[in-house]
This record gives structure tokens, C-alpha cells and sequence, in this order.
């Protein structure tokens, strides 16, 4: 693993090329301690910083063909490498190196940019072609590891992550608006559009050329739902998926360097342990787990530590167990670390314990850490995925009838009007994805009402490239899990494991978004995915390889004690953040911010979420990189935007945050 940088000047090199790149290089510094390498020839500026995981002597980048015309820096593992590297030596091809990557090189050679269909791993690379005087650009199916480009005019920048590019802004920096709005529906930006103008990620399973030409963008892989080409019952199923898990493991081992598991003692990261423990034979393996202290407010203990079931689970597969149970007052204290560590926006709890986690594994000097990520977006493993059987249900009763109940629910202000107004619409209008935040009300609420500020649906995010997949998409249970693989997995999960990991020079590995593992799921058929819950046909594959009491242990999730901390230990430091006058984004939230920390005891949990959101993007924007004025990133609530009814006088923090009743009125919006 590492950070990758490029400099491609548009029509001639400039004095200042490689200084900027080293620059950039010398910004992701964490993602490669373990040396770095730069090279600039012609049009070009090349360099990388390395996390020495595979052939740690002789692995250094940038990596060169035989004669020298191709360059690559690659970001990232292949797994079959081996298998690679024996066909092209049979081809006539030299390797100066152990290392996994240079396979990419000559594969190239061999199959041009058609060789991405024979890569199996996680990467995110950048290869120069000096024949042809063009940049060629690759990220790996799923979006495991993260690639962003700009057009500064004179030259094109690539790099590993955001903060790199955010200095080569000179003039002053602009949000995206669409990416504000996204972001507040999501807890993160979707797809290309990152939450500054001019600054874009390259989608997973998607290669870019960049030349002098311009940038051209084509789709390699989308995930496409199939039929299975062979039919088998439901033991033989089972049977199958398991070797293939069991392999995907196996192929994702780190032989040359310490790793662990991610433990949380449920279903996934046991698989892993257990699975392992089948090919390390003696060897002994390692396992991480992180828990929080009971809040003050709120909540039993239990709801937010799962260290005795992870405990029981390390035991079994004779596992080191390394864990750390963390304060509020230690996860506060580490909170913007770990949103600089983030690079982008993502108001995802879960980056706090992981951020733990991987300070861990550093300090034991484990340098891979396996995650079982994945396997929920596969096998439909969240609970709102069991929304699908409800809404197929209730279609059944005539939608007039349906349409006059929903209108009587809404006047009489009682519950249910909203998953009446689901069954009447198509999942792509209404579905926010796993990780939504703000509803559309509370969104108009937010950010204004005019149908310019209400943002897109979610399926206005697929794009061209994924138009194939949504066509195959043939029920309302692949639309959802469809929307969470192509956005909230990439650009939440995998952009948080990434970012956050590497911030303390550990890799991630994910062995369950192995390939034949993803085309199986994409093959699969929903009834062996939910039944009575998710990850139906998993837990039959995992019959007789984890406990039993952990194969039949409902889904929990690994809850964050945020809403409680908001309302309780983190209380005055949320309060300072977003309610001073030097907030960053003061004239975005004006008082919303201010209302919502008056909310009854009732509707504290859902408002403590909505304030980590805010809190998130306050951070962010105070502390991302910039030479650029930060001030007035947004304008003074662009009143004209807003209708009158909607504009909710000030709320002085020196109130405790006590509405008027301008405030009380439009609070239902909110919590």
C-alpha cells in the first residue's frame, strides 16, 4: 500500500512540477513511512510513497518495463499475482521484482488497457505510456482504494487523497453545491463529485486517460445482477459459497508482515478468524477489538461494547487479543484527528472506533488489518433491507386505498403515513441508502425550499456508466442494495477503512469483496439472502466453521455512543463548535443547530445523529488544508433562497439553546 501522486502538464513541463509533487507526496506521508520514490521525465512527474507489505526489499516504486517506455505507481494489492506473474514469464516477459504490482506493467504490455479485466485486488494506479504520451488511470471494481484528480488549466493532478490536491488551490475554494446537499441526505458526497468544486474522484471499476488532449473516463466493470448459469439446491449453495469464502481469505493473507482481525465477535470478522485459523496452522493469529464506556446519558453499557463476545471468540480460535475500552473524554480528545484523518466529510460513527483500532495495530506493529466489510452490501445484511418484503405487502392492497389512508395518517399526525407514502412511490425516490440522514423535510428545512436546494433523488447519482447495472436490477431489494454498492460502500465504508487506517500506516483488507465472492452475491437469488434476516445463504455456508451462538446471534450493528455524548459529555464542546460566531457554518445552519440541541429527552437519539453531522462538516471545513481564505465558503444563507415562513430568528447559545416559538413550531421537521 501507499499514496500516489501525478503532475501531467497539458502542453509543456514548468519549473515548478516536481516541487508540487513532492509537495503532495510529502502530505500523505503516513500512507508510505517506509520510503518513497519520484520520477520526472518529460511531460511527466511521478511519485509515490511506500508501506512496504509485499517484497519489502526490492518492492520500491515507481516500477518500469524492460525498456523503459512504461511507468507505474500503484496504490493497492493484487492478489493474483502469482498466477500473473507465471504466464507472462511463459510470455517473454523479465521481472526485476518480487513485487505484486509490477505484474500490472507487463500484463499491460500485453493486453493494453484490456488488462484490468485479468486484475484481481484492490489498486488504485497510475501508469505512464511514453509512446503513447498519456497517462493511463485505473481504480479496482468495488472502489476499495481511493483516486482524486483535478484540472488546474496548465496541468492535470492525481493523488491518492484530497488533502494533496486542496493546496494547489490558489484562488479561493468553492463547495459544490449539489455535494452540500448530497451529503446532508447521505452523511457523505457521492460518486465523482467531492465536496469542493474542481476536485473529482475517478468511480470504482472506471480507467481514465489523461493527455494533452484532455481526460477521457470509460467503465471497465459494474455490478450487474445475473441468474445463475447453474442451478443447485440449497446445501450445494452453501457448499460453494463457502470454498469461496475460505479462498478469499486465504489469497488475502500477509504473509511478510504482521496483521489482525477486526473483531467485533459477530458474524463476519469470526469467519475470518476462523478461516484463518485453518491455514496458519501453528502459527499464532491476532485479533482487535475496541468498545466505549458506559455514557453518562441514556444508555446501559451493553449497547455499545461487544468485548465479552469478542473475547469468547479470540479464546475458541486461540487468538491474541488486543482490545481497548475508550472514554467519552478520550474519544473527544481524539475527534479532530480523526476527522483531518478522514480527508473527506463522512459522518460516519464507526470511523471513531476504527480510528482506535488502527492506533492499536500500530503501536503492536501490525501492519494489515482484515475486515469482514462488504458482506452486509452483498448478502443483504441490514435491517432495512427487510424493508422490501414490507412494501411488496402492502402493494397488495389497492394504491387508492393506500393513497386515503396515508392522507388520513398525515392530518391526524399519527405514525405510518411514511412507509404508506414508500409504497406508493419506486424505490429510487425515497431510498437514502443505509447511512441517511437528513430527510427530504428536513433538508428543505436546512438548506431552503426552492427545488434547487432539494438536491437530486438518489438514482440521480448512477450516471450513464451504470445504466446497465439498474436495468438489472429486477426487484426493489437489488434497487437498495444496488444504490449501497455503488455509493455507500465505496464512499463511506471503504473511503472511511482507507483513510482512517492508513492515517496510522496500516492497510485494510477486506477478503469478502474478493471478485468470484462479488459475482457469486450479484448471482445470487433474494430469497437466499433475506428470509427471516439478512445474510441467509452466509450463515448456512458458515454452519460448522463459527460457533453456533455466534451464527445465530442477531445483527446488532456496532452502535457509537454519539447522541448520547452530544447531550452529555460532548455537549459544550458541540455547542462551541457549531454556535459560535466563528463557526465555518454559522450562515449554512443559521440556528438550526441551536434548536436541535434543545430537543426533548424523546428525540435526543435521532437529533444527536443530525448535530454528528453538522459537527463533522464544521471540522472538516475548519481544519482541511488550504491556502485559500476559508472564510465565507458560504454566503450569507443566500436569503433569497429562503421563504420567509422558512427563516427561524436567532437563537442566542447563551440561552441554553431555548427556542422561541418560531423554533418550536418548525422542531417536528426536525426530530
Amino acid at each position: 500500500m501507499c499514496g500516489i501522486a501525478a503532475i501531467v502538464p497539458k502542453i509543456h513541463p514548468f519549473p515548478q512540477q516536481e516541487e508540487i509533487l513532492v509537495e503532495m507526496l510529502d502530505s500523505m506521508v503516513h500512507r508510505g513511512p517506509d520510503g518513497h520514490g519520484v520520477m520526472r521525465k518529460g511531460h511527466l512527474a511521478l511519485g509515490m510513497v511506500r508501506l512496504a507489505i509485499v517484497d519489502l526489499e526490492h518492492g520500491m516504486q515507481p516500477l518500469f518495463n524492460e525498456d523503459q517506455t512504461l511507468t507505474l505507481v500503484c496504490n493497492g494489492e493484487i492478489y493474483n499475482a502469482d498466477d500473473l506473474r507465471t504466464s507472462l514469464i511463459k510470455s517473454g516477459h523479465t521481472f526485476q521484482t518480487f513485487s505484486d504490482t509490477e505484474v500490472i506493467l507487463h500484463l499491460y504490455e500485453e493486453k493494453g488497457k484490456e488488462c484490468l479485466a485479468d486484475l484481481e485486488g484492490i489498486f488504485a494506479f497510475a501508469l505512464w505510456d511514453e509512446k503513447e504520451q498519456e497517462l493511463f488511470i485505473a481504480r479496482d471494481r468495488l472502489g476499495v482504494k481511493p483516486l482524486y484528480y483535478m484540472d488546474q488549466g496548465a496541468y492535470w493532478a492525481i493523488a491518492s487523497e484530497m488533502r494533496a490536491l486542496l493546496p494547489l488551490i490558489d484562488e479561493a475554494v468553492h463547495l459544490d453545491r449539489d455535494a452540500v446537499t448530497a451529503y446532508h441526505a447521505y452523511r457523505f458526497t457521492p460518486r465523482e463529485q467531492t465536496m469542493v468544486k474542481g476536485i473529482y474522484r475517478l468511480l470504482p471499476g472506471h480507467y481514465a486517460v489523461a493527455s494533452k488532449a484532455g481526460m477521457v473516463h470509460h467503465a471497465y466493470w459494474t455490478p450487474v445482477f445475473a441468474t445463475p448459469i447453474v442451478k443447485r439446491n440449497h446445501a450445494d449453495q452453501a457448499v460453494h459459497l463457502r470454498s469461496l469464502l475460505f479462498h478469499a481469505v486465504k489469497s488475502q493473507h500477509a504473509e511478510e508482515v504482521k496483521s489482525a482481525v477486526l473483531l467485533s465477535g459477530g458474524l463476519d470478522s469470526t469467519a475470518i478468524l476462523a478461516m484463518r485459523r485453518e491455514f496458519l496452522g501453528n502459527r499464532e493469529d491476532c485479533a482487535i477489538t475496541v468498545a466505549f464506556e458506559r455514557p453518562k446519558r441514556h444508555a446501559e453499557r451493553e449497547e455499545y461494547t461487544e468485548m465479552s463476545e469478542a473475547e469468547r471468540v479470540a479464546l475458541r480460535f486461540g487468538a491474541q487479543h488486543l482490545s481497548q475500552i475508550v472514554s467519552a473524554e478520550e474519544a473527544l480528545e481524539a475527534f479532530p484527528r480523526i476527522i483531518q484523518d478522514l480527508d473527506e466529510p463522512i459522518a460516519d460513527p464507526t470511523a471513531i472506533p476504527l480510528w482506535f483500532a488502527a492506533k492499536l495495530a500500530n503501536r503492536h506493529e501490525t501492519k494489515v488489518l482484515y475486515s469482514g466489510e462488504g458482506m452486509d452490501e452483498l448478502f443483504a445484511g441490514y435491517s432495512i433491507y427487510g424493508h422490501e418484503k414490507v412494501l411488496r405487502r402492502m402493494r397488495m392492497i389497492p394504491s387508492p386505498l393506500r393513497r386515503a389512508l396515508r392522507n388520513i395518517l398525515l392530518r391526524a399526525d399519527l405514525p405510518g403515513a411514511g412507509v404508506l407514502e414508500r409504497s406508493l412511490s419506486d424505490v429510487e425516490t425515497w431510498y437514502q441508502g443505509v447511512g441517511g440522514v437528513f430527510t427530504r423535510a428536513e433538508r428543505i428545512a436546512l438548506l431552503g425550499g426552492d427545488e434547487s436546494r432539494r438536491g437530486k433523488c438518489p438514482s440521480a447519482f448512477y450516471g450513464e456508466s451504470l445504466d446497465k447495472a439498474k436495468h438489472s436490477a429486477s426487484s426493489d431489494l437489488q434497487r437498495m442494495m444496488l444504490l449501497d454498492l455503488v455509493t455507500w460502500l465505496p464512499d463511506n465504508t471503504l473511503a472511511k477503512s482507507d483513510k482512517i487506517t492508513m492515517a496510522h500506516s496500516v492497510e485494510m483488507r477486506v477478503p469478502f469483496l474478493n471478485q468470484e465472492v462479488v459475482e457469486y452475491a450479484l448471482a445470487c437469488p433474494d430469497h437466499l439472502k433475506w428470509k427471516r434476516e439478512g445474510k441467509e445463504i452466509v450463515r448456512r455456508a458458515l454452519e460448522g466453521v463459527i460457533p453456533e451462538e455466534v451464527l445465530r446471534r442477531k445483527k446488532v450493528g456496532f452502535n457509537v455512543p454519539v447522541s448520547a455524548w452530544i447531550f452529555g459529555e460532548w455537549n459544550s464542546y458541540a455547542k462551541a463548535m457549531l454556535l459560535s460566531d466563528d463557526a465555518v457554518t454559522r450562515t449554512l445552519y443559521e440556528h438550526r443547530a441551536a434548536h436541535l440541541f434543545d430537543a426533548k429527552p424523546s428525540q435526543q437519539e435521532r437529533a444527536g445523529r443530525l448535530l454528528f453531522a453538522m459537527l463533522t462538516l464544521e471540522l472538516w471545513l475548519r481544519y482541511m488544508p488550504m491556502r485559500a481564505e476559508k472564510r465565507g465558503l458560504f454566503h450569507e444563507r443566500e436569503v433569497a433562497h429562503y421563504p420567509t415562513e422558512r427563516r427561524i430568528p436567532r437563537v442566542d447559545a447563551a440561552s441554553g439553546g431555548k427556542s422561541d416559538q418560531a423554533v418550536a413550531a418548525s422542531r417536528r421537521a426536525w426530530v
